[in-house]
């Protein structure tokens, strides 16, 4: 699979106003807006005069929408989408609890994975655009870092955030990789983190406010970056350009979320979606945050 720039977009699940899905009741995740004002930041511009702004400059978690900066970097052409990357100098990057990324994105590209974790063939290679693809459709951290030191994206590593994590103290994930007793180290300590201790630890990764977040995507028309890998975090990124050249963007940013609605996160990515284009959904989402 060959994602070049051209047809990053469309890969990573927009492709105009025809694939919007349906409006989710408005029930559900509105009258979650409605109680949590204080743990939402939201930006909603439907490029037709439309537009919802609440608690836009204020610093929440970005989870995976994060990878933003990444595309902007890849989408400046710096790297060509087919050059070859050896899967072992991927792997390298990968700490645990990714909530089963790394091996969906092994499964997308067919690289047999026998344990679950890593590929079984470390020699075997992909490509940068398959990388580019596996960390925006499924939040493979390990991909995003190699791309980060490729591309020269100047935001934190994701594998750091976990290393935090697992041994309680910063490491800087260049020494992961070099140092074989780290990662024995890491390996012993990752089944000792517990789910609370996940969700408090997520309260405090890379941050960043939904304005700067909807900023970057109206210069990526055409994106979707759904952000639901930690516990506690929903956060949802995407633009679409129509054909009269109108760019419609989000950037929904939630925090505090219990289990039972982060595990129905699917609907609210598609109200988001559904607001770019419906103005009494883009009406909702005011009426809520109001």
């Amino acid at each position: 699979m060959l994602l070049t720039r051209r047809h990053l977009f469309r890969a990573c699940g927009v492709a105009g106003v025809a694939t919007l899905a349906p409006t989710a009741a408005p029930d559900d995740w509105f009258g979650w807006l409605r109680a949590n004002r204080q743990h939402v930041a939201v930006v909603l511009d439907d490029g037709r005069g439309g537009r919802v702004a609440h608690r836009p400059h204020e610093r929440q978690p970005l989870a995976s929408v994060r990878v933003v900066a990444h595309l902007a970097k890849y989408a400046e052409g710096v790297v060509e989408p087919d050059e070859r990357v050896r899967v072992a100098d991927w792997e390298q990057y990968r700490v645990g609890h990714d909530g089963g990324a790394h091996s969906a994105s092994l499964r997308e590209l067919g690289l047999a994975c026998s344990n679950g974790v890593t590929a079984d063939d470390p020699r075997r290679f992909v490509t940068v655009g398959e990388l580019v693809a596996v960390m925006v459709r499924h939040g493979d951290g390990a991909a995003g870092d190699w791309l980060r030191g490729r591309l020269g994206v100047a935001v934190p590593a994701f594998s750091t955030e976990v290393l935090r994590l697992v041994l309680g103290r910063s490491v800087e994930v260049e020494r992961y990789v070099r140092d074989p007793r780290l990662r024995l180290e890491v390996l012993g300590k990752s089944a000792d983190v517990t789910h609370e201790g996940r969700r408090s630890w997520a309260r405090g990764t890379w941050a960043g406010t939904a304005a700067e977040v909807n900023r970057a995507c109206r210069a990526l028309a055409g994106v979707l970056i759904e952000g639901t890998g930690l516990p506690g975090i929903v956060t949802v990124a995407c633009s679409v350009r129509w054909d009269d050249g109108r760019v419609g963007s989000a950037a929904v940013l939630t925090r505090e979320v219990d289990e039972a609605w982060h595990a129905r996160a699917g609907e609210l990515v598609r109200l988001v979606r559904t607001a770019l284009a419906e103005p009494a959904v883009l009406r909702e989402f005011h009426v809520s945050l109001s």
